[in-house]
């Protein structure tokens, strides 16, 4: 069926239930790693916008990639 937006608050839930952390905000911008020293810590941060009301499916695309996790894996995990 395909991704499709949903709301940023949604979509933070999600991430922290992997077991990411906000690491750091610049401005609107969110970064979330896993905490330090930690067996699947990220090579690069995943970002989110909270001024956004839902998280554009590019955004999706490139976090999913990142962490590394199909859109498959994805949807049944957002359900």
């Amino acid at each position: 069926m395909g991704i499709k937006q949903i709301p940023t608050d949604k979509f933070i839930k999600w991430l922290e239930s992997l077991g990411l952390v906000c690491v750091r905000t610049t401005s609107s911008h969110h970064f979330f790693n896993y905490p330090e020293r930690h067996p699947n810590r990220l090579t690069r941060n995943v970002c989110v916008r909270r001024n956004y009301k839902d998280i554009p499916i590019l955004h999706i695309h490139t976090n999913l990639k990142t962490i590394g996790i199909t859109k498959n894996d994805f949807e049944e995990q957002i359900k």
